[in-house]
């Protein structure tokens, strides 16, 4: 007889990249970043909340804030907080990631306006810091720990780090009203006073050794009770549908990645899975995780923001944000395996954030793929698997749990898996999914790791020229090629379409350029290869003699082409062309120059004008004390057709000079 389940349940998994709980992975902002976004921050204490119904028929849920300090913004003195997720008579919403608060705890709240009286904490939990003690005294401001996991803005796996209240509030204050401050609030972690002990998951469950090292129940996250959520339906096909925005820049428009999930989940052999992709939605199936709809989606460029979550940034040397959210969108009634009862899932759903379109570091490297098998599994129902069952602690409290640091539901994800199942993502769709029985499996081929045998060369091109690049390498098929902007091993710049054997640039000045190439078991990268860009050559020039004519003379009375001497470290700007015959557009002028009678020793150098060039290291004339000596030369003229003539003396000793010239090139 079937029997409903007590409670409609929409659990969703929120996906970005930090460090800890139920399935909340972030791209972690820095603190200036977040303060910058934030259309408001304040200091203040919850009220009372409740829950109401949304437009869509779901769940959210209002908290009254009442506000001490507005440090950024115009919030009022009261506002209301809306998260998603909630109780609403026998229906339940549970978001994990989504902040929770307490009657009359003391918060700092970074705040996104997402409606006329209608607030949300900024990038989920991470806009929420709570006013803590720990155990040596000091006062700080904590986020929620166990609701962080993933990355840093420089890719490195985030670590969350406690702040001294009075120097963080004293640095939001700062950069709130575009003051530079140093982040000198950072302490070390110690445990916080009257902090709750990790919640339990009950007793110890009964281990089935037959299919994996403990209950299927002890994979999954909490649904109601102890009790997690399963399909009942395998190995009967549940199908899955993309909507009809593509993720551009993804291969295949995401699709690439949607399979490459169900292929992993799919192919383990010990378990019953089977999701089938059949193709794009009609369009008619668009509420995703916001209410059911009767079809199960994956869905790309997704608005979040009524959740407070702002869209997906991304450049060429890192990304920053919340990447998506999915899990299962209802469960109805239970079912069971092996003498354990689940809730049984009736429809699943995956929302990628806008904002990931053509952010080709994170499509590149593999990672994509393990976020999107991430997420679906979270729609089979299963856990972190360093986490506990409701992610409020690390795995390693709850004896009952099998606990790993290395498998795609890891709540950050390692890198380099691309998408293939670990030991304990096998354990847990063998216990969850029970249905085959795995054969040995064959020892796989021989793999070679890329070797490259022709480094790209270095090149000098002319301003306006094209070089093509070229490199060769041996390895076990198939090889992929990713060339980039920059030195050597630096992964910030990738040149978009650029994935093959040869790189035709033009460079508008002087570019480093080098290339990876990769294959199964391993990567090789090429030396930097400097492509070089020189100017174009101008037109020939001819030479035009001149009666020689004496151009300046620093003897006679004062004026532009007369005296007075040139003082020591002194510099004088002439004027040529008009004058000695020298027609305007001449590119240079054929000279002599004589120092007469010096007092000291020193040196004159003639350079093109104009006034304030800055003179070169190098001598037109070399001079002596008591000695009149010249020098002939060819100066190239400015573009006002001046030469600069400086007098380096360190015996604070004027100079006395003519300038003669004898024709002059065009």
């Amino acid at each position: 007889m079937h029997r409903r389940f007590s409670h409609f349940l929409t659990v969703f998994f929120v996906f970005a990249a930090s460090r800890a709980a139920s399935a909340s992975t972030f791209v972690v902002p820095s603190d200036r970043e977040l303060i910058r976004r934030a259309d408001a921050i304040v200091i203040g204490s919850a009220l009372s909340s409740y829950a109401k119904l949304t437009a869509d028929n779901g769940i959210e849920t209002v908290t009254t804030f009442s506000i001490e300090e507005t440090i950024k913004g115009d919030a009022a003195a009261t506002i209301n907080i809306v998260e998603p997720g909630g109780q609403f008579g026998r229906r339940a919403t549970v978001l994990a990631g989504v902040p929770r608060f307490e009657e009359g705890k003391r918060l700092l709240l970074f705040l996104a306006r997402t409606g006329p009286d209608r607030w949300s904490v900024m990038q989920l939990v991470l806009g929420k810091f709570s006013f803590e003690s720990d155990i040596a005294g000091r006062h700080l401001l904590v986020r929620d720990e166990a609701e962080i996991v993933g990355w840093d803005g420089d890719l490195q796996p985030h670590h969350e780090q406690r702040r001294i209240a009075e120097n963080f509030v004293a640095f939001v204050r700062a950069e709130a009203n575009g003051r530079m401050a140093p982040a000198d609030y950072f302490t070390e972690t110690a445990p916080l006073r009257f902090q709750p002990a990790p919640s339990s998951t009950g007793s110890r469950l009964t281990p089935v050794p037959t299919v994996a090292p403990f209950t299927a129940n002890s994979y999954t996250m909490l649904i109601s009770g102890n009790l997690g959520a399963r399909w009942s339906v395998f190995p009967t096909a549940v199908p899955w549908y993309s909507g009809t925005t593509q993720e551009p820049g993804a291969p295949g428009g995401g699709v690439a990645a949607i399979q490459t999930a169900f292929t992993s989940w799919n192919n383990d052999c010990g378990s019953n899975v089977n999701y089938s992709y059949s193709g794009v939605d009609d369009g008619t199936h668009t509420q995703g995780l916001h209410g059911t709809d009767g079809r199960n989606t994956i869905l790309f460029e997704r608005d979040l923001s009524t959740w407070g979550v702002s869209p997906f940034t991304c450049s060429a040397n890192g990304y920053s944000g919340t990447l998506g959210i999915g899990g299962i969108t209802e469960a109805s009634g239970q079912n069971s395996v092996n003498g354990e009862t689940f809730a049984t899932t009736i429809e699943g759903d995956v929302e990628m954030n806008q904002g990931l379109a053509n952010c080709t570091l994170l499509f590149n490297n593999g990672d994509f793929n393990s976020a999107v098998t991430h997420e679906v599994g979270h729609t089979l129902g299963f856990r972190h698997s360093d986490q506990n069952r409701a992610s409020s602690a690390a795995c390693t409290t709850d004896a009952s749990l099998e606990c790993s640091n290395q498998a795609i539901m890891k709540s950050f994800i390692s890198t380099g898996l691309n998408a293939a199942l670990q030991v304990w993502d096998q354990h847990a769709v063998q216990a969850v999914y029970p249905g085959n029985v795995c054969a040995p499996p064959p020892p796989p081929p021989p793999c070679t790791a890329p070797a490259i045998t022709q480094q790209p060369a270095s090149a000098t091109v002319t301003a306006g020229s094209s070089t093509t690049l070229t490199v060769s390498a041996t390895g076990t098929a198939t090889l992929a090629y990713q060339w980039f902007n920059g030195t050597s091993g630096s992964l910030g710049s990738p040149v978009a379409g650029a994935t093959g054997t040869t790189l035709t640039v033009t460079p508008t000045s002087s570019a480093n350029y080098w290339v990876r190439v990769s294959n199964s078991c391993g990567t090789a990268n090429s030396s930097t290869a400097t492509v070089s860009v020189a100017a174009a050559p101008g037109p020939a020039s001819s030479l035009y003699l001149v009666t020689a004519c004496r151009l300046l003379d620093t003897r006679n009375a004062t004026g532009p082409y007369g005296g007075p001497a040139l003082g020591p470290n002194a510099t004088r700007t002439v004027v040529v062309t008009g004058n000695c015959n020298v027609a305007a557009g001449a590119s240079s002028v054929a000279l002599n120059v004589t120092a007469i009678g010096p007092g000291s020793n020193g040196w004159i150098t003639i350079y093109p004008g104009p006034a304030g060039t800055q003179a070169p290291n190098s001598a037109t004339l070399n001079y002596s004390a008591g000695t009149t000596r010249g020098n002939n030369g060819i100066i190239r003229l400015g573009s006002d057709g001046s030469i600069n003539v400086t007098n380096f003396n360190g015996n604070n000793t004027a100079i006395a000079f003519v300038i003669d010239v004898t024709g002059y090139f065009k």
